[in-house]
């Protein structure tokens, strides 16, 4: 019915070499062409870091290396400290929010792995300043992208043993294990640690793996390099910026839920329309029994990665809860749009859903059913009728 799909980029890491803070770093930088940026604004926000980005090869392949120098530093990292760094950082909320989740997972995995709680882990095997410059750079430049959806190839750790100060461990190290749990990896064949803790923790804390049978269209390749070289290997990682067909969307969402026990009906209801003004996607309220036989009710909101902030200040500033659960979820959409029709000579929008271009639910805008009701000075049940016959007539099934 000539369409027209939108069309959603996201972002693809071939980690056939493995994967490290710099190499995501570098690979980024030169899809974005944007290392003069990265230098100036990571040189000025106070880590007492020099940046160096400059093009070299490996194996006569062109790519963009990243050097983080900061001063030698003995004391261990705690998660305190890399949290009052990132909230005395010049960054947007969002980019500052998407980098503790990093930090999280890499604080959580070591927790469990020493069996201990997360605010008493310390990190040995990174510095503060070149970790949060790994951590905060990949945000800030994702952000550029809009946040969008991140893919990733079938994990490749290396294998043997790495030194560190527990001790010689195998690779991949146990903490890299807990950050990959859940995900498709192979050793590669490479003696060495190829995947590292900030590597994993940005891959499986934002992406997912990528099947083998999707299919997409290459826009821009940026390429980066580690440091280390091997033999057999480029040690390059490839980061793709991609596109893909509108009309069947893989997408993520944001899923905040919370409970309460304390909030009048009419509460609820003023509450939910400010959440949605803040940007939610939907809202729905599902009545339960709490603590105590309290009649209560669970609020679930959905939102975008960018409106998120925002939507978490209106859940708190709006209802009486005092805290809030988050997941990051996959989902599938339709393509949608808002066409016009004529029903009865007068414009009634219709909101298209459509699935590899084949629209699947056509559903008439009820404000506009309504008007048309009054302005015929009929019943709104009947001009229901009159917009659904004018939707068969346009989009019902045939044939030919």
């Amino acid at each position: 019915m000539g369409y027209k799909c939108p069309m959603a980029q996201e972002l693809l890491f071939q980690t056939n070499c493995g994967a490290s803070g710099d190499m995501i770093l570098a690979s980024m930088i030169d899809l974005l062409d944007a290392g003069a940026e990265f230098k100036k604004t990571f040189e000025s926000i106070g880590l007492n870091v020099n940046v160096t980005v400059e093009d070299t090869e490996k194996n006569h392949l062109r790519c963009k290396k990243i050097t983080v120098t900061a001063p030698a530093a003995d004391q261990v990292v705690t998660w305190s400290e890399i949290d009052a760094l990132i909230t005395a950082s010049p960054f947007t909320p969002g980019i500052k929010a998407n980098a503790c989740r990093i930090f999280t997972a890499i604080f959580a995995a070591e927790a469990a792995v020493h069996g201990s709680e997360l605010k008493n882990v310390h990190l040995h095997e990174i510095g503060a300043a070149d970790s949060l410059v790994d951590i905060l750079g990949f945000c800030f430049l994702w952000e550029k992208l809009d946040c969008c959806p991140i893919y990733f190839t079938t994990l490749v750790t290396g294998h043997g043993s790495v030194q560190t100060r527990h001790g010689m461990l195998p690779v991949p190290p146990p903490a890299v294990l807990r950050l990959v749990q859940g995900f498709n990896y192979r050793s590669g064949g490479i003696e060495g640690e190829l995947l590292t803790p900030t590597g994993a923790a940005i891959l499986t804390t934002f992406g997912r793996q990528a099947d083998a049978d999707r299919t997409t269209k290459p826009l821009k390749t940026g390429c980066g390099c580690g440091h280390r070289t091997y033999k057999g290997i480029t040690n390059l990682l490839y980061t793709v910026l991609e596109e893909r067909d509108g009309a069947s969307t893989n997408d993520r969402i944001w899923v905040l839920e919370c409970n309460t026990d304390d909030m009048s009906p009419e509460l609820l209801a003023a509450s939910a329309d400010k959440i949605l003004q803040a940007g939610a996607v939907d809202i729905f309220i599902t009545p339960g029994l709490m603590k105590k036989g309290r009649l209560g009710c669970n609020l679930t909101v959905l939102c975008g990665e960018n409106e998120r902030e925002k939507v978490i200040s209106a859940i708190f500033r709006e209802s009486t809860s005092i805290g809030l659960r988050q997941r990051l979820e996959d989902r599938v959409i339709m393509q949608r749009e808002t066409q016009t029709l004529r029903v009865q000579g007068r414009a009634m929008r219709v909101k298209v859903s459509s699935w590899q271009n084949c629209p699947m639910n056509v559903k008439p805008e009820f404000s506009d059913v309504s008007r048309l009701a009054e302005e015929l000075h009929i019943p709104v049940k009947q001009a229901m009728l009159l917009a659904m016959g004018a939707v068969n007539e346009k989009y019902g099934y045939r044939k030919d």
